[in-house]
């Protein structure tokens, strides 16, 4: 593990490729629940839909990565968009484009790259059956029809076009078998002529896209994966779109997708919806204006003792405790990164340093932003490293942070004039 990449990515506010589980502190109930329900998914055959809530830095993309990464250690599929001016969640032909565009698993990226794995599976299978070619085509065959049988109830050209793509591949038909891939990915420009050859008709609509998301879902299981993970970041982009219709038609489909889960459609499924509390409470844009979704989120009991079980979790800020945990682990990675001996410096204002964004926190009742105390303590350890010559005592190290106690998320060591860093 690159301990560099990943406090390069943290300071600049962005959530690290890989790591995250090991830095994921203060949120043990909640990793709890996700190994539970990524176990049920698989195990239990059950489709789950479930909602982050938090504020602005509050931890939500860095949350989806770690049960991103729990996902791929449990062998599932992932994928993961972000909502936005391309990806409206009230055009579902379109998300569905970005999910199947987006697909990952532990060993690859794509969709193209899961359909061939799996068929080179079956042909090695089949050349330990039989030394013939011409048998070995056969077995292949027969095995893909019957890993398909479940996929075709959902979606039948999903799983024709997926026949298809095998028998113009072992033709040398590769430009068609390229538009068959590309077809299952939901790409809508390919020619008529082209849709005949591997036996489909159309293309992904809005009025189908769930149903193929089915098929997807049904599809990796299937073919030997643990299901499916959909993390769709930035929901709270919903309350964006221009008029009250469009905004209904979005939150429509997350009922539709809520209530298929909950029916036993889809299977081997977990989405997971990551929004700010807009989105939860904004009775003018938000959930609560739509009523049937609405009524199957909200919560039903008044009390603000945890349950991971009901739809919607919340990410709550940093403790006093959480702060000191996240601090001594980033502590140790700057010092395996940089090799010096952070600990001596900090250890002793520890207390002190997390004593000034409590204080700074609260209007959020006492909890610190995730984000804000990562980017501003990272920032502390790069400074001290690069200029230890100046900080002969660790009080001078928490002379200058109480200088800065003022800034907020403004707080920058960039700016002190007196350092010369070269970062």
């Amino acid at each position: 593990m690159d301990y560099e990449d990943i406090l390069i990515a943290l300071k600049s506010g962005n959530v690290p490729a890989n790591g995250t589980k090991d830095l994921c502190m203060g949120r043990e109930k909640e990793v709890d629940e996700f190994e539970r329900l990524l176990d049920k998914v698989d195990k239990d055959e059950r489709a789950i839909v479930k909602f982050v809530n938090g504020e602005f830095g509050a931890g939500k993309s860095f949350f989806l990565k770690v049960v991103e990464e729990m996902a791929f250690e449990k062998n599932f599929v992932v994928s993961w968009i972000t909502l936005s001016n391309d990806i409206p969640f009230n055009k579902i032909d379109v998300v569905y484009k970005n999910i199947a565009k987006n697909l990952k698993c532990k060993t690859g990226t794509s969709l193209d790259h899961i359909i061939d794995r799996w068929i080179t599976g079956l042909k090695m299978m089949a050349f330990e059956e039989s030394p013939s070619p011409q048998k070995q085509n056969e077995i292949v065959k027969e095995n893909l029809y019957a890993d398909l049988a479940e996929t075709r109830e959902h979606a039948n050209s999903f799983a024709i076009a997926i026949e298809n793509y095998n028998r113009l591949m072992n033709e040398e038909d590769y430009k068609t078998a390229s538009y068959a891939q590309a077809w299952l990915r939901g790409d809508s420009n390919i020619p008529f002529t082209e849709k005949r050859k591997f036996g489909v008709k159309g293309d992904v609509t809005k009025e189908n896209a769930i149903s193929f998301l089915e098929a997807l879902s049904i599809f990796v299981k299937s073919i030997g994966y643990a299901g499916l993970v959909v993390l769709i970041d930035e929901a709270e982009f919903i309350m964006n779109l221009h008029t009250k219709k469009l905004r209904d038609i979005a939150y429509n489909y997350i009922r539709d997708i809520y209530d298929n889960c909950n029916l036993g459609k889809f299977q081997n499924t977990l989405f997971l919806f990551a929004g700010t509390p807009e989105l939860f409470e904004n009775d003018k844009k938000g959930i609560p204006t739509y009523e049937a979704l609405d009524d199957r989120l909200k919560n039903v009991l008044n009390t603000d003792l945890a349950d991971m079980r009901k739809p919607i979790f919340d990410l709550k800020g940093f403790t006093e405790s959480d702060l000191k945990e996240i601090a001594g682990k980033l502590t140790i990675m700057h010092e395996e990164a940089y090799k010096w001996n952070a600990s001596d410096k900090i250890n002793p204002i520890l207390d002190d340093i997390v004593a000034i964004h409590v204080e700074n926190a609260g209007l959020t009742g006492g909890k610190v932003t995730p984000r804000t105390f990562i980017r501003s303590f990272i920032s502390v350890l790069d400074t001290v490293q690069q200029n230890q010559s100046f900080f002969k005592k660790s009080s001078d190290i928490l002379e200058m942070f109480r200088e800065q106690e003022g800034a907020g998320d403004d707080f920058d060591f960039d700016e002190i004039d007196e350092f010369d860093d070269d970062w």
